[in-house]
C-alpha cells in the first residue's frame, strides 16, 4: 500500500528558549551549592498540532517521531489502528496506513518499535472472528512488521508461544526490540523468544527472574540488544541493583554481562551518542560506558527547563542534539523538545536560585519548569540530598540531613529549603528562615486576607513566618466519642493510662514498636531536647515510660489474609485508635463510620495535652536568612500559591482560601439524575470502599457538618515537628533494641541515648 500523507497536521508551535541560565548569580559569581557549566543543552520546544498525538506512548527513530491513533471508519463502522509519523526535519505530519489483514478492525497494539531502516514491528492483539462455546470473543497475540510505507512484510501468530510456555507468568509481553539485522526479541516474563529477520522462529533465551524483573530491553549504539534485570538478591551475595547483560542471539543465551548500570526509571534501552547507551531518572540523563562500565551526566533536566519525571522517551539524532517527548500532567504542557549543546558563554544569564530538598519529588520539578519558563530574569535549580543508590537506608537518611545541614552553615547555603522531612522547630531555633511576612505585606498580588490565617499561624515560629504551604493534609488519630467524651487532646500519660484502662483491647491495629515511637515523639521532642540551649532529658522517668510502653508493641506486624479489616476489629471492640488521614472532605467519612457515628477526633498525644492534630504540607517552602537572592526566592513561592490549579486538589486542602472554597463548593455540589419514574432525584453515590471480610462504606455527598468538623482540625492543626528520618528516630531505635529484647534495662539504655543525642545536638546547634 502506498503512503498516505494525510491533509497536513503539522504547521507547528515552535518555542525556542533562548534565555536559558547559568549556575550564577547576576554579577556573574557562582551562588551556593550551584556550579557553571561549561556546555547547556538549549531547549527548542515543538508542540505536534495533532489533537490524537499522544506523547506517553512515543518512540523516537531517526529524525522522526512515531504515535499509534485510533481511527475510525464511518463508512465502513469499524476503527482500526494507524501510526503517525512526524519529521523533525520538514516539521511535517504524515499517516502511515498500516495494509493490516481485514482492515485492521478492532486490532489492539501492545508493543512497537521501529527497526534501523524505519520498519514497523508491532506485536498485536487482533480478536478471533468467532466466539467461543460460552458466546465469549477471544484474541490472539500476533506479531507483524511493515515497511516504512506501511506495507505488510510479514504476519506470524504468537500464540503457540504462550500456550506452549508452562511458566503461566509468560502469558504477557514485556518488552520488544530489534537489532540492527532486524532480528527481534521478545521479552516476557522470564524467556526471551528469538526471530530471524524473515520473522521465523529461531528459540529462545531462559533467564533466571526469581529474584528480580526486567527493566528494560534494547539497543546499544552498535546495534546489538541488551536486557536490564533489577535483581534485589542476587545469587553471588553482592546485593540488589541492576545487571546488564547483551543477548546472544546465535548462541540462545545470555552474554557479557555489566556492572554499575545506574539506577533510572526509563524501561527501554537506548543508543547512546558518544557513548553505548542513553539512560535518564527524573532529573538527570546519563550515557553509559560498556568499556569502562561507568555513566557519565549528559545533561540535567531542569537546567533545559524540562520535568525529567515526565519525559516518556529518548533519543539521540545523528548530529548530536537530543530529542525527547514529554508529558507534563501537573503543568498541562507537552510536546517535543530538540536539545542542542551550546557553550554556556554562548547564552544569555539569568540568576540562579537554588532550592535544597531532602527527597525532591514530581511537585517541586514541575513548579520549578513552570517558573523557570515563565521568568526572564530567575532560574530554579535543585539540589536533592538524598541519594537514590544507597546500601542502607537509614544512613542514606542520616547523610541527606548532615550534608543540608552542613549546607546551611556554610557559604553554599541554598536560597530555598523545601520543608518536606525538615524539622522545623530545630532549624527556626537556629534562626536559619527569612521571616516570610514582610513579603507578604508587600505583595501585588497576593494579601494576608487571601490565605488561611490558621496555616500561617501553624508555620509561624518565634514570630518568624517560616513558611506558606500550598497544599496541607491531616494526619491526626480517632477514637471513640464515648469513650474518650469528645476531648480535643491527651497527653503521653492519658493515652496509655487509657489503654491500660482496656486490657482486651489493642491501642491500634497492625502497628509496630517503630511506628508506636514516632506517635509518641511526633509533638513531644520539644520535652526533650531544647534546641535553644541543646539541654537534652531522655534519662529522665517520662522518657523511660514511653520506652516501656513502646516495647508493648510487636517488632513487625505478621500479616494473615484471614485477619478483619480493621474497621471490623474497631467495631468488634478488640481495636481502640486508628490513624487518619484527611485530604478531602470524603476522607472523613470512613473514620466516623468506623465509629458508629461517635467519633472522637483526639489527635496525637502532647505534652501539655493540647490538640495533635499534624499537618502533613505539600510544597511548603522556607526561604534562608543567608540567600543571596531573597527577592527571586520570594517570587517562586508567590508563582506557586497563585497558579492556576485547573479544578484538581491531588495534594489536599489549599491555603488560598479561594482555592478551598471552591473545593468546598465542589464537594457539597447536589448531583441530581432522573429516575425510571421521570422525576430529578439527588445522587448520593460517591463511589466506596470495601475490605476483603465484608465491611464497605458508600461515600455521600459532604455535609455542612463534615465541612465544618474538617475546618476545625484544620485550623487545630500544627507542623510536625519531628523528621520521620531523623537521626534522633534512629538514635532511639538503635539504642533501645537492646531493651526491647530484654538484654539491658531500661535504664541503660535511656542513659545510653541521652548521651549521643546529646552529642548530636550538641554537633548541629
Amino acid at each position: 500500500m502506498k503512503k498516505k500523507l494525510v491533509q497536513r497536521l503539522a504547521a507547528l508551535s515552535l518555542a525556542v528558549l533562548t534565555a536559558l541560565p547559568l549556575a550564577g548569580c547576576g554579577n556573574g559569581e557562582p551562588s551556593g551549592n550551584v556550579t557553571q557549566k561549561e556546555w547547556i543543552y538549549v531547549p527548542e520546544f515543538v508542540t505536534i498540532e495533532d489533537e490524537e498525538a499522544s506523547y506517553y506512548g512515543m518512540q523516537l527513530a531517526g529524525d522522526s517521531v512515531y504515535y499509534t491513533v485510533w481511527e475510525w471508519d464511518e463508512a465502513a463502522g469499524r476503527g482500526y489502528s494507524n501510526f503517525r509519523r512526524f519529521s523533525l526535519t520538514d516539521r511535517q505530519t504524515e499517516t502511515i496506513s498500516l495494509a493490516w489483514p481485514d482492515g485492521g478492525a478492532a486490532v489492539n497494539i501492545n508493543e512497537f518499535v521501529i527497526g534501523s531502516d524505519d520498519s514497523i514491528y508491532i506485536v498485536a492483539y487482533e480478536p478471533v472472528p468467532v466466539p467461543d462455546s460460552d458466546g465469549i470473543y477471544d484474541s490472539v497475540q500476533q506479531l507483524y512488521k511493515f515497511d516504512a510505507q506501511g506495507n505488510m512484510v510479514y504476519s506470524e501468530n504468537l500464540s503457540k508461544r504462550f500456550e506452549e510456555d508452562s511458566d503461566e507468568s509468560n502469558a504477557y509481553l514485556r518488552s520488544l526490540a530489534a537489532d540492527s539485522q532486524g532480528r527481534l526479541y521478545l521479552c516476557s516474563e522470564s524467556v526471551i523468544w528469538l526471530y530471524d529477520a524473515e520473522g521465523k522462529y529461531q528459540g529462545e533465551i531462559p533467564m533466571d527472574t526469581a529474584s528480580g524483573w526486567v527493566n528494560g530491553m534494547g539497543c546499544s549504539k552498535d546495534g546489538k540488544v541488551y536486557i536490564n534485570i533489577y535483581n534485589y538478591d542476587s545469587a553471588d551475595g553482592t546485593g540488589s541493583g541492576y545487571q546488564l547483560t547483551e543477548l546472544d542471539f546465535e548462541g540462545k543465551k545470555l552474554g557479557n554481562s555489566y556492572e554499575n548500570f545506574p539506577n533510572t526509571n526509563n524501561n527501554v534501552l537506548l543508543p547512546g551518542v558518544e557513548k553505548d547507551f542513553l539512560v535518564y531518572d527524573g532529573s538527570t540523563l546519563y550515557e553509559y560506558d560498556l568499556a569502562t562500565q561507568t555513566k557519565e551526566e549528559v545533561l540535567e533536566w531542569l537546567d533545559s527547563d524540562i520535568d525529567g519525571s515526565t519525559v516518556s522517551a529518548c533519543s539521540a539524532l545523528d548530529d548530536g542534539r537530543i530529542v525527547a517527548a514529554y508529558q507534563d500532567w501537573q503543568n498541562d504542557d507537552s510536546g517535543v523538545v530538540l536539545l542542542t549543546k551550546t557553550k554556556s558563554s554562548e547564552v544569555a544569564q539569568k540568576e540562579t536560585i537554588l532550592i535544597g530538598t531532602i527527597y525532591g519529588g514530581s511537585d517541586l520539578q514541575s513548579a520549578a519548569v513552570k517558573f523557570n519558563k515563565g521568568s526572564d530574569k530567575y532560574h530554579i535549580s535543585i539540589k536533592r540530598y538524598m541519594s537514590d543508590e544507597y546500601d542502607d537506608y537509614a544512613n542514606a537518611m542520616s547523610d541527606a540531613f548532615t550534608n543540608m545541614n552542613n549546607d546551611l552553615t556554610s557559604r553554599n547555603c541554598p536560597d530555598i529549603i523545601d520543608l518536606v522531612g525538615v524539622n522545623i522547630a530545630q532549624m527556626a531555633a537556629k534562626g536559619v528562615f527569612e521571616d516570610l511576612a514582610p513579603y507578604l505585606d508587600k505583595s501585588t498580588v497576593l494579601n494576608r486576607s487571601d490565605l488561611v490565617e490558621s496555616a500561617l499561624k501553624a508555620y509561624t515560629y518565634q514570630d518568624v513566618l517560616v513558611s506558606i504551604p500550598n497544599n496541607m493534609n491531616i494526619s491526626t488519630l480517632v477514637g471513640s466519642g464515648k469513650d474518650l467524651e469528645g476531648k480535643q487532646g491527651w497527653t503521653v500519660e492519658e493515652m496509655i493510662a487509657y489503654a491500660d484502662a482496656h486490657p482486651d483491647a489493642e491501642l491500634f491495629d497492625t502497628e509496630t514498636k517503630a511506628a508506636m515511637m514516632q506517635y509518641l515523639m511526633i509533638y513531644n521532642e520539644s520535652s526533650f531536647i531544647d534546641w535553644t540551649t541543646g539541654e537534652c532529658k531522655f534519662d529522665t522517668d517520662e522518657f523511660k515510660n514511653l520506652l516501656n510502653f513502646v516495647n508493648r508493641f510487636p517488632d513487625e506486624y505478621d500479616w494473615r489474609e484471614d485477619r478483619p479489616s480493621t474497621p471490623t476489629r474497631i467495631q468488634n471492640g478488640e481495636v481502640l485508635l486508628d490513624t487518619v488521614g484527611i485530604y478531602d472532605f470524603d476522607s472523613i467519612q470512613v473514620p466516623i463510620e468506623e465509629f458508629k457515628g461517635e467519633a472522637c477526633f483526639i489527635g496525637f498525644p502532647t505534652v501539655d495535652g493540647q490538640s495533635g492534630h499534624a499537618i502533613m504540607a505539600s510544597q511548603a517552602y522556607a526561604v534562608t536568612a543567608k540567600s543571596k537572592n531573597k527577592d527571586g526566592a520570594w517570587a517562586f513561592i508567590e508563582s506557586i500559591l497563585t497558579q492556576e490549579d485547573n479544578g484538581r486538589y491531588w495534594n489536599g486542602f489549599p491555603v488560598v482560601r479561594s482555592k478551598l472554597d471552591a473545593m468546598i463548593e465542589e464537594a457539597m455540589k447536589v448531583e441530581y439524575y432522573e429516575n425510571e419514574n421521570g422525576e430529578m432525584v439527588a445522587w448520593e453515590g460517591g463511589g466506596s470502599v470495601g475490605y476483603q471480610d465484608g465491611w464497605s462504606y458508600t461515600y455521600h455527598t459532604t455535609t455542612q457538618e463534615e465541612v465544618d468538623l474538617v475546618m476545625g482540625l484544620i485550623e487545630a492543626a500544627r507542623p510536625v515537628s519531628l523528621d520521620y528520618g531523623s537521626e534522633i528516630l534512629n538514635i532511639i531505635s538503635e539504642e533501645a533494641e537492646p531493651f526491647y529484647k530484654g538484654q539491658k534495662s531500661v535504664d541503660e539504655v535511656a542513659g545510653i541515648i541521652q548521651s549521643r543525642i546529646k552529642i548530636y545536638v550538641g554537633e548541629n546547634n
